[in-house]
């Protein structure tokens, strides 16, 4: 029988599955809720390196793509129409207060209403 709060944190987080039944394996049945726990705050911190990791090149791109839309109004038009309509809403959206003040002002042109209500 799994702890109630480890099926919580596997329906939550489908992904950690994968290391979760590692842990079942290596003990031979239920780890227990405490070392899930502590094996999540792994995989969590993993995450956490990997977003530390890309962020001074996302910086260094979100950067250049500021420097380009600050330049002129047609260096404006290609961010908007080239870069941000390339992005996914979504990605957009997570990105958003990553943009410079130009780059969020053509985004509101791309995607006037980024959170449509259903």
């Amino acid at each position: 029988m799994i702890d109630n709060d480890v099926v919580v944190l596997l329906e939550a987080v489908p992904e950690f599955a994968e290391r979760y039944l590692e842990l079942v394996a290596s003990a031979d049945g239920d780890p227990g809720a405490a070392v899930a726990l502590s094996e999540l705050a792994d995989y969590v911190g993993g995450l956490v390196a990997e977003l530390e990791r890309y962020r001074p090149v996302l910086d260094r791109c979100l950067g250049a793509v500021e420097s380009v839309a600050a330049s002129s109004d047609d260096s404006a038009e290609l961010v908007a129409w080239a870069f941000l309509d390339s992005l996914a809403p979504d990605e957009r959206r997570r990105m958003t207060d990553w943009f410079g003040p130009r780059t969020r002002a053509l985004l509101e042109e791309v995607d006037p209403d980024p959170d449509p209500q259903p």
